[in-house]
C-alpha cells in the first residue's frame, strides 16, 4: 500500500506540474550501502553478536525486531541458528533468557515500557545471580500504556534504577542505526564480561526509521566470553561460582558441566551459592557486586562510552544520547555557518557515567546545554549528580516526536545569542 500510494504521488506531480526545475545527479561510488530499519539492525546486530537465544511477547515497537528474527532463524549459510520463542507475558520472556543465559548460550529478550515494568522482579533475580542477560528496551511514550505508537526519550533512569535493592547493570544508548547494530552486538560482551544485565535503550525514533547507510560489517564485531569455564577447568577442584576477587568477576560455570554443583537462589548466598544472611557474607557479596561497576569503568574503552563532534574547546557544549544525534549534527552545521562554534558530547554509556571525562570537557563551557526527549531533562540530573556540574540550558521536547534538525537549531541560536529565557532553550 506504501508503495502504490507513492507512485500514485508521483505520477500526480509529474503530470500536474511538469519540471520542478530539480535534478538529482548521479553521485559515483563503490561503497556498498544497505537500507535497513532500527530494528532490523539490532536484530542484525543480536546475529552478530552470538545471540542464540531470545525470548519475547508482543509489544509495540519491540516486536518488530523479534518478528525479523523469527523470519530469519535459520542462516542461509547454514553456519549457525537461533532459538525465537514467543512466551505468555514478559515476565516469561526475561526468565526464559536468563534460563538460557545459565546454561551459557547468549541470550536476550526485546522490550518496551510496559514490558520493562514486569520484567524488573526476573531483572533483580539476574543482579543477584550475576547473570549475563541483554535486555533491548524500545522506548516509547509513557507512562503506563502512554503513546504506544509514538517516540519517547522517558525511561533513562527507570533503566539504571529499575528493581528493589541495589545491583550492577550496564546501560547502553544508540545514537543512529548504524551504532544500532554495533551496540546489540557489543552489548553481549558487556553481559559476558561483567556478568550482569545489560540493558540497550533505543528510542522509537530509531527503531521504526529506516536509513540508508554504509554496509554493516560483521567482521568489525569481535566476541568476547570473559571468565566462561568449561569442564576442564573445574576437573578437581572445588568449584565456587560467586568467588570474591579483586574485581568483583568470579569465574562463570555453565550449568549442568559435569564434575561442579552451585546453587542459585533470588536470596543473599555464599560463594557456592546456598543461602545465607550472616551479616559479613552479605556485605562482602554485595560490595563484590557492585565492584564490577568501577572494574566496568575502568576497562570499557572511551571511545564506546562517549563520541564527541565538533570543537572540544567551544564555549557552547551540547551533551545528549539517543536519538536526538542527527538533528544535533545538522543543527551545529547550521550554526557553524552563522559563525557560532559548539561541541556535542553524545552519551553512550550513562551507567556507569564516565564521570571523569564529561567533568573535564563541561569546565571550561560558558554554556552547558543538555538536549533530549523528556520533560525532567533526566541525563542533565545525572550528569549533576555525579559530576556537581548543572546545564545552564535545557532543550526538551516530549510531545510523542521525535525532534527536527530546524527546532534543535533555533533552540540552540537563541541560547548563543543571549535570547533564551530563563535559562532553557
Amino acid at each position: 500500500m506504501n508503495l502504490l500510494a507513492f507512485n500514485k504521488a508521483y505520477d500526480h506531480v509529474r503530470e500536474k506540474f511538469g519540471d520542478t526545475g530539480m535534478q538529482l545527479n548521479t553521485v559515483n561510488t563503490d561503497e556498498e550501502r544497505i537500507f535497513i530499519q532500527g530494528t532490523q539492525a539490532v536484530a542484525l546486530g543480536k546475529l552478530a553478536g552470538g545471540c542464540r537465544v531470545q525470548a519475547y511477547y508482543p509489544i509495540t515497537p519491540a516486536a518488530d525486531e523479534s518478528e525479523y528474527l523469527e523470519e530469519n532463524q535459520v542462516l542461509e549459510s547454514g553456519n549457525g541458528a537461533i532459538i525465537v520463542m514467543q512466551t505468555e507475558d514478559e515476565i516469561s520472556a526475561i526468565t526464559m533468557a536468563i534460563g538460557a543465559s545459565l546454561t551459557g548460550a547468549r541470550a536476550a529478550t526485546s522490550t518496551s515500557g510496559p514490558g520493562f515494568s514486569l520484567m524488573v522482579e526476573g531483572l533483580g533475580w539476574a543482579g543477584i545471580n550475576e547473570v549475563p542477560v541483554v535486555i533491548n528496551y524500545y522506548q516509547r511514550g509513557a507512562p503506563a500504556t502512554g503513546l504506544p505508537t509514538r517516540h519517547g526519550q522517558d525511561d533513562l533512569r527507570f533503566a539504571i534504577h529499575a528493581s528493589h535493592g541495589e545491583f550492577p547493570r550496564i546501560i547502553l544508548c544508540s545514537g543512529d542505526i548504524e551504532e544500532c547494530f554495533y551496540d546489540a552486538a557489543r552489548a553481549f560482551n558487556y553481559a559476558d564480561q561483567y556478568q550482569t544485565p545489560v540493558i540497550h535503550l533505543i528510542d522509537k525514533a530509531l527503531a521504526n526509521s529506516n536509513m540508508s547507510c554504509k554496509m554493516l560489517d560483521p567482521g568489525f564485531v569481535k566476541i568476547e566470553r570473559g571468565e566462561l569455564l568449561n569442564e576442564a577447568d573445574v576437573a578437581g577442584k572445588n568449584y565456587r561460582r560467586f568467588e570474591f576477587t579483586d574485581n568483583g568477576i568470579s569465574p562463570r560455570l555453565p550449568l549442568g558441566t559435569p564434575g561442579a554443583v552451585f546453587w542459585n537462589t533470588g536470596d543473599e548466598h555464599s560463594e557456592t551459592g546456598h543461602i545465607t544472611e550472616e551479616p559479613v557474607m552479605r556485605t562482602r557479596m554485595l560490595e563484590k557486586r557492585m565492584k564490577k561497576l568501577e572494574t566496568a569503568d575502568r576497562e570499557i574503552p572511551l571511545e564506546e562510552k562517549i563520541n564527541f563532534f565538533g570543537d572540544l574547546d567551544a564555549p557552547a557544549m551540547i551533551v545528549s544520547w539517543g536519538s536526538p544525534k542527527g538533528a544535533i549534527l545538522e543543527a551545529m552545521e547550521m550554526l557553524k555557518k552563522d559563525g557560532y562554534s559548539t561541541g556535542f558530547i553524545q552519551v553512550r554509556v550513562p551507567h556507569p557515567l564516565p564521570i571523569e571525562y564529561i567533568s573535564k570537557a563541561l569546565g571550561k563551557a560558558s554554556k552547558k546545554i543538555d538536549i533530549e526527549g523528556n520533560y525532567s531533562g533526566q541525563l542533565a540530573g545525572i550528569i549533576r549528580e555525579k559530576t556537581g556540574i548543572a546545564m545552564d540550558y535545557l532543550v526538551l521536547k516530549w510531545n510523542g516526536r521525535p525532534m527536527s534538525s530546524d527546532e534543535v537549531y533555533g533552540a540552540l541560536l537563541r541560547i548563543m545569542q543571549d535570547k533564551a529565557p530563563d535559562g532553557t532553550g
